[in-house]
């Protein structure tokens, strides 16, 4: 319920607002309460909003343009509406009228009261009403805004009642001089009304709603100062009723002046004179005054302020009127005010009264202090010539600026001025002497001009040449070394200078040799060093050789040479040489004493000492002698006596300088008896001395060579030759006085047969450069333009070229050149005035000569001859381009344009090169004649004027434009055609008024024809216009629209077709034409886009297909609208029942179904009721239910009625079958049956109905007996299980007999029983467990544990073993309690064994048998839990022990139902898609592991539904499998089955689509 109030909202509530939002709050929590009725007792809104008219009669109802009322939950409320509070003059009834399941609240007035309904005293009324239910504990409160409307039953008033204002008699057309105001009482178009005068005004407009006073006429105050108007108001509504009383007057009074409005104001434009100027102007001075006639002349403009001495003037003069032109009147004083004067001007006009202009202050500045001053364009000169310059070579320009005509350049006497000379026309500096005589770095000389008091400064930096030749310091060079010195070894070292600077005076030096030299000299020190090794027996014992020292100057190098002599000394370092080796021989034995066997011979290269011979073996008997220097062998003593017979001697004999020796060599002797030849003796040459003459030779050549290069001479050296011309020197020249400065001009050859810097050729001018126009570059010889050249000054230069080699002495020779300077264009053409005016009529003729312009110009031929153009773009005027003269060339039209400023050009006719030219400006000033007629603005004009608005009326300004001047701009209107005098126009302003009454009924248009005629002599001119005025119909619409009940009450059967018609509505109206024909729509409603109505006929129709379980009504609010101005309207509210058909199946709450139930439940213990609805209303009450599937055995029963599902006397068993699932069929009674179809997965409850259970009841065991280190470790896990759940399923453990003395513990949760104590081998143990469950009651079982302690086995050598490195198992996660999971086995096998898990054991899930190795499951498992067991397993034999790992792997069982990702799916698509189009996606998860989910479409609201839709059965993407459509069923619902493998799961609720047509 709302219960915010509407004023209460948002601010804090009075006191009363409180209490009543307490109740209302206390009413609502009430109805909330058990026993004090339903909820919803409230309006349909807090604040309602209606209107009724003021005066209206007793037992109208206000209108509303909403239901105002409450929706009737209960159809059996007696409602009750009052009015509490808010109707203190008890204007109004509060009714109750009910409709189907609505109870308006008509609230209208009550009869027999006397008083009315006033707007003007109270327009609003806020009524608090409440509905009550009699008999019930039920209230609502709700607010009426109640507005009431205007009726036109007040008149305007005037306040105040009397105007006055004052106006200029320049006043311009229709400019707002006053405002008269009137107020209504009334609002609305009640309120409004009309402004206009009592009696015919022409000067003067009334706007009829603003109450605007224009003017509308021209004012003229020598005929009328004062106006005395009357202006009435008349409300709009008195003529809509028939009554034409007027409310009240209002007076205006209006004076008319003569104004002196504006000023004067003073436009200045300053002028510097020129010096020759006789009678110069140094300002010119225009006034303005906007006003009119004697207001706007101009009486005197004077100088106020400023001119103590009385030397300015201001005259008269010029094109324009009011123009003047401020002069001297004497000669200016300009010394005693050398920043000119500020002279103060005032004008003044001829008005009344007279106004004078704003003082204006005009500079005028002093000519003379604006001359420039002659100075030189630079205060110093840096310039740099070369040190070779000859005579002539330009060195800098000086520049007087500005240059006087009569200039003259001096240079004033000094020590360097000897060195240079200056032309004194042109300032040019050259050279006069060569400068390499002086060893001077800098000249500084002094440019003066005639006067000498302006003098700049030249400082000329001579740049170092390459005029100086390397110097060494010795005039030759001598130098010993050893034959054996080693390659590489510094012989002497050579030094030369050079006086030049930088690298003119960088010297390098070489080797100038024609022969090979075994030399090398280093080029930048001047060492000399041996490149190999020297040998004095093969090479000359002197090298005499030149070494030239070169400097790196430019353009030459300047070179000098030397003598050097190297003597080279012999050195012993070659040994003896034998000429003959290898000797053999024989003599007899008889040989004799003393006798000549043989001779050796060495030879000594070196020749130092004498070779000296010795035997070094083969002679140790003593038989023969070698003569040491001159190598004959001997026999020393006699070989007959000696007692050798046939016997040989090998001599070996060398040969010594003193200092080397020679290879040994052998002389092989052999005795013989008998006579031996003379001759019996043989050697092999060495050709030892044919190879020393051949180096002996050698040598004695090199000399030879070396004593040629002795005798050359140096030939380069000498200038012999003088410099020379080239043959194609030319006699002539011409050249353009128009080339650039800097413009190459002619390259003079000339060449020298020297060598060097004595072939080196020098250019210079030395005379006739009398303009220095001209400049040579002393290197190539290029002949340039220095200085522009002028023919008109300057027409012919002889010049004297000298050239100069560098030789020394210096040589030179010179020619002359003449340089004929032809003519260029380089004067443009001159006009003899600076600008050119001229007045003529705008009728001139095509033709007509204006004026003639003229030009000169100085050069000659064509570059002198002139024509003449007009550049400016126009098609007015043309010029003759030979005279000059210009002309009319086509018609002129001032109005268009009143003056002309041409560009006339003059030409020259230059055949080559550009042509110059210059520009005047012609101002063509056109005078008016009437030729124009006068031109409506717009061309033609539309207005659209109110059927009401009162005679005299403004209902159109025209506007007009007549370009012309005088009198043939000044226009009349006049009207054409007036429509018996229904229209009017102003002559001179062109508004056209209303003479009579306008009336739309009668004529809706009119054209009006207005003719302008202007005042032009002697022919005047006319144009035409139109002006339609389209008459707006004025709201005469009376009477509203109106049906006869506000409400009526229509049925339609659901599923019905578009179109189908509903009901017919109709509403009365009691005006006529457009105002009484009416238009229905339908505008609000639940039912909006649901229905439609013909806007003629009112037959309502349905617009879609309806279903009444979705909506069973619908209001409709229905408005009747007339066709009026401004259309009326009423409403009337339509009730809508919709009838039922049986089209729709059962709907359950839910899908699917998931009751539980305890097993061995008795018969008929509830477990679920199924809630059916059918959305159908007929059939509602006949559903029947009955289970379809799944209940094969009977377990469960249904009510066919209610729904109920019950148990039977089929006793549950939650052990055998833990889950049922029950298909469930729900069917309506309708005549058609429909039916749809559930699932119910009924889970059945563990009840503690199993013990727990031990696999064995007896456990028999033998462990090896313990000390009391190992006391406390296990000795055998008991375990049990029980095939109930939960906590029916929970087992604790205890010892109940056999540990009387405590040796023994149990873990109460997995049954490993331990010990406390040592035990001794021989006794023995029995022990009763018992597992108790955790069940209510509990339920318990007993096992016995044997124990016997033998003997510990003796220990074995062989280690215990396992057979795997490590086990894998794999169980499922289903497999009961006790079953195996695997074998560890342990070699060797045959002695006992026992075996404990040790770790990984997570819950203590599995067990290990304890003699055998069988891992057993000990708990239930759940691979959703944990999946991995990774376990160490332990076995010992008493002493020794071994540990393996066991791998488990728990498989995950089908235990776990998927999940959908959302209850339930809405999709809305349109009926136009196509089959197989994909809708949505739906996604359902499982816990457990790779199961995958499957997806069915279950079953369907609609069987139709079934086959409109697919699902992929492993995606679970739903598409479309035949066209839908719309009208056929709107909706379609889907229950989708998720299932896992073979066993059903689960299954999705309520995937719902519905397809509203045309919408995605």
């Amino acid at each position: 319920m709302d219960v915010t109030m509407g004023y209460c909202v948002g601010t804090r509530p009075p006191p009363s607002c409180l209490i009543l939002l307490l109740l209302k709050l206390l009413a609502t929590v009430s109805q909330g309460l058990p026993g004090t009725g339903p909820l919803g007792f409230h309006f349909t809104h807090s604040v309602y909003n209606a209107t009724v008219y003021e005066n209206s009669a007793a037992r109208t109802y206000v209108h509303s343009q909403g239901r105002m009322g409450i929706t009737l939950i209960d159809l059996s409320w007696d409602v009750k509406y009052r009015i509490v509070s808010g109707d203190e003059e008890g204007f109004f009834k509060a009714e109750e009228v009910i409709i189907a399941d609505f109870c308006f609240l008509r609230i209208r007035t009550k009869g027999g009261n006397s008083a009315i309904l006033n707007r003007e005293i109270q327009d609003n009324y806020l009524l608090i009403v409440k509905g009550s239910v009699r008999g019930e504990d039920l209230e609502a409160w709700t607010k009426v805004n109640i507005q009431v409307l205007d009726m036109n039953d007040l008149r305007p008033l005037f306040s105040p009642t009397t105007y006055s204002v004052t106006i200029a008699e320049s006043t311009p057309l229709r400019t707002s001089v006053a405002q008269v105001t009137a107020t209504d009482a009334d609002i609305g178009s009640n309120g409004e009304f009309y402004y206009y005068f009592k009696n015919k005004v022409d000067l003067f407009s009334v706007h009829p709603t603003s109450g605007v006073i224009s003017l509308s006429g021209r004012l003229n105050y020598d005929e009328k100062n004062r106006y005395d108007l009357e202006i009435l108001a008349v409300d709009r509504g008195m003529k809509l009723y028939g009554n034409n009383g007027v409310s009240s007057t209002a007076k205006l009074y209006v004076h008319i002046e003569r104004i002196n409005e504006h000023a004067p104001t003073i436009h200045v434009v300053t002028h510097i004179p020129f010096s020759l100027d006789r009678e110069p102007t140094y300002a010119v001075v225009t006034v303005d005054d906007l006003d009119e006639g004697a207001n706007g002349e101009i009486e005197s403009v004077s100088i106020v302020a400023g001119d103590p001495l009385d030397q300015f003037f201001l005259a008269k003069e010029g094109k324009w009127m009011n123009e003047y032109k401020i002069k001297e009147r004497k000669k200016v004083d300009w010394e005693s005010f050398p920043y000119g004067y500020n002279l103060t001007l005032q004008a003044k006009d001829k008005g009344s009264p007279q106004k004078f202009s704003a003082v204006r202050i005009v500079h005028i500045a002093n000519p003379q202090r604006d001359s420039v001053p002659v100075r030189f364009e630079k205060e110093m000169y840096d310039v740099s010539i070369s040190e070779f310059s000859p005579p002539g070579v330009v060195v800098a320009i000086v520049k007087l600026s500005p240059e006087p005509l009569d200039v003259e350049y001096k240079l004033s006497p000094g020590e360097d001025a000897q060195y240079f000379k200056i032309n004194p026309r042109s300032g040019l500096i050259v050279t006069a002497q060569p400068l390499n005589t002086v060893k001077k770095e800098v000249y500084k000389l002094d440019v003066t001009n005639k006067e000498g008091d302006l003098k700049a400064q030249v400082t000329i930096g001579i740049e170092d040449a390459n005029d100086h030749t390397p110097e060494f310091q010795q005039p030759l060079y001598d130098a010993f070394v050893n034959e054996s010195v080693p390659v590489g070894t510094s012989v002497l070292m050579v030094s030369a200078s050079d006086k030049d600077k930088g690298e003119n005076g960088y010297i390098t030096y070489s080797i100038a040799s024609l022969n090979l030299l075994p030399f090398a000299i280093n080029q930048f020190t001047g060492v000399i060093s041996t490149t190999e090794e020297l040998d004095f027996e093969s090479s000359p014992e002197i090298y005499r050789f030149i070494v030239r020292a070169s400097d790196w100057g430019s353009p030459y190098r300047h070179e000098s040479e030397v003598n050097v002599t190297i003597r080279i000394g012999n050195v012993n370092d070659n040994s003896p040489l034998f000429e003959k080796v290898a000797c053999q021989g024989v003599i007899s034995y008889d040989f004799p004493v003393g006798g000549h066997i043989t001779a050796v011979s060495a030879i000594d290269i070196d020749e130092l000492e004498l070779v000296k011979y010795k035997i070094i073996s083969g002679n140790e008997l003593g038989f023969f002698y070698l003569n040491p220097d001159s190598g004959v062998l001997q026999l020393k003593k006699s070989l007959m006596n000696s007692g050798i017979k046939n016997g040989n001697f090998a001599l070996r004999i060398t040969a010594t300088d003193g200092e080397n020796f020679a290879d040994p060599m052998s002389v092989n002797i052999s005795v013989l008896h008998g006579k031996v030849s003379s001759k019996s003796f043989s050697c092999r040459e060495t050709r030892v001395a044919q190879k020393l003459a051949e180096k002996l030779l050698i040598k004695a050549k090199a000399n030879g060579k070396l004593n040629l290069e002795d005798g050359f001479l140096d030939f380069y050296s000498v200038n012999r030759q003088g410099p020379h011309f080239d043959k194609s020197f030319p006699s002539d020249v011409a050249v353009k006085e128009n080339l650039p400065v800097g413009a190459n001009i002619l390259k003079i050859k000339a060449y020298d047969a020297d060598s060097g810097f004595n072939g080196k050729v020098l250019f210079t001018i030395s005379d006739g450069n009398t303009d220095s126009c001209f400049n040579i570059d002393m290197e190539t010889g290029q002949l340039k333009v220095l200085l522009p050249m002028d023919r008109e000054h300057t027409d012919l230069y002889l010049l004297n070229i000298t050239i100069y080699d560098l030789g020394n002495p210096q040589k030179s020779s010179w020619r002359l050149l003449t340089i004929n300077v032809e003519d260029a264009n380089d004067n443009s053409p001159v006009f003899l005035q600076d600008s050119y005016s001229v007045n003529i009529l705008e009728s001139s003729s095509i033709g007509t000569e204006i004026i003639q312009v003229e030009a000169r110009d100085k050069d000659l031929g064509s570059n002198g001859e002139v024509t003449y153009s007009v550049l400016t773009d126009t098609q007015q005027f043309a010029i003759n381009s030979s005279t000059g003269i210009i002309y009319v060339a086509d018609q002129l039209d001032r109005e268009s344009k009143a003056n002309y400023s041409l560009k006339i050009e003059a030409r020259d006719k230059a055949e080559s090169g550009q042509q110059l030219f210059s520009v005047v400006t012609l101002k063509v000033f056109l005078d008016d004649v009437n030729d124009c007629s006068p031109a409506f603005i717009p061309g033609s004009y539309s207005v659209k004027v109110l059927e009401d608005l009162p005679v005299g009326t403004v209902i159109a300004w025209l506007e007009t434009h007549d370009p012309d001047l005088g009198l043939g701009g000044q226009v009349r209107y006049s009207l054409v055609n007036d429509y018996n005098g229904r229209f009017e126009i102003d002559k001179a302003s062109g508004a056209i008024r209303l003479s009579k009454e306008l009336d739309y009924e009668k004529q809706q248009f009119y054209n009006l024809t207005v003719r302008a005629k202007d005042k032009g002599r002697p022919v005047s001119l006319s144009s035409v216009s139109f002006v339609e005025v389209e008459v707006v119909d004025v709201n005469e619409n009376l009477h509203t629209p109106y049906f006869p009940d506000f409400a009526v009450v229509g049925s339609v059967k659901e599923n019905s077709r578009i179109g189908t018609s509903v009901l017919q509505v109709a509403a009365q109206d009691e005006d006529s034409g457009r105002d009484g024909e009416i238009q229905y729509s339908i505008r609000d409603g639940s039912g909006l886009g649901r229905f439609n109505i013909d806007d003629e006929s009112g037959v309502i129709s349905t617009a879609d297909i309806l279903d009444r379980e979705t909506t069973g009504s619908y209001w409709l609010t229905v408005y009747a609208t007339d066709r009026g101005v401004v259309p009326l309207y009423s409403t009337i509210e339509v009730y809508i029942e919709i009838e039922d058909v049986n089209d729709n199946a059962p709907l359950t709450s839910e899908p699917i179904y998931y009751p539980v139930v305890m097993e061995n439940s008795p018969k008929d213990v509830s477990v679920i009721q199924i809630q059916a609805e059918d959305p159908d209303s007929s059939s509602n009450e006949k559903l029947t239910y009955r289970i379809t599937s799944g209940n094969p055995q009977n377990f469960f029963a249904i009510n066919t009625k209610t729904g109920l599902i019950t148990t039977t006397s089929r006793k549950l068993d939650r052990e055998q079958q833990a889950e049922h699932f029950l298909e469930v069929t729900v069917t309506d009674g309708g005549s058609s049956p429909k039916q749809s179809t559930i699932w119910v997965v009924v889970q059945v409850l563990d009840e503690n109905d199993n013990k727990p259970q031990f696999p064995e009841k007896v456990y028999q065991i033998k462990l090896p007996e313990r000390d009391r280190k190992k006391r406390g470790e296990p000795i055998y896990r008991a375990f049990a299980f029980d095939r109930d759940e939960g906590p029916n399923a929970e087992i604790s453990y205890s010892i109940v007999d056999g540990n009387d003395d405590g040796k023994f513990f149990i873990d109460p949760k997995t049954g490993m029983v331990s010990s406390r104590k040592q035990f001794t081998a021989g006794s023995y143990d029995i022990l009763t467990i018992k597992a108790v469950d955790n069940g209510r009651p509990q339920k318990s079982s007993t096992a016995r544990l044997h124990i016997e302690w033998i003997k510990k086995p003796p220990p074995s050598p062989i280690p215990l073993t396992f057979d795997e490195p490590f086990y894998n198992f794999t169980v499922m996660e289903s497999d009961r309690v006790t079953e195996i999971v695997g074998v560890v086995s342990v070699q060797p096998a045959n002695t006992p064994l026992w075996f404990d898990i040790v770790g990984g054991n997570f819950d203590s899930s599995f067990d290990a048998e304890k003699g055998v190795g069988t891992i057993v499951i000990a708990k239930p498992l759940d691979a959703e839990q944990r999946s991995i067991y990774n376990m160490s397993v332990e076995v010992t034999d008493g002493t020794n022990v071994a540990v393996t790992q066991v791998f488990i792997k728990v498989l995950d069982n089908n235990d776990n139902g998927p999940e959908f990702s959302q209850p339930n799916y809405d999709v809305t698509i349109s009926e136009d898609v196509l089959p197989d189009t994909e809708i949505l996606q739906i996604e359902a998860t499982d816990r457990d592991e790779k199961h995958k989910l499957s997806y069915t479409v279950h079953s369907s609201i609609d069987s139709v539904s079934m086959r409109k839709f697919r699902i992929d059965p492993s995606t679970g993407v739903l598409y479309t499998a035949e066209r839908l459509d719309h009208e056929a069923q709107d909706k379609h619902i889907l229950n989708i089955m998720g299932t896992l493998g073979t066993h059903l799961r689960l299954n999705q609720s309520w995937a719902s689509s519905p397809f509203p047509k045309n919408q995605t």
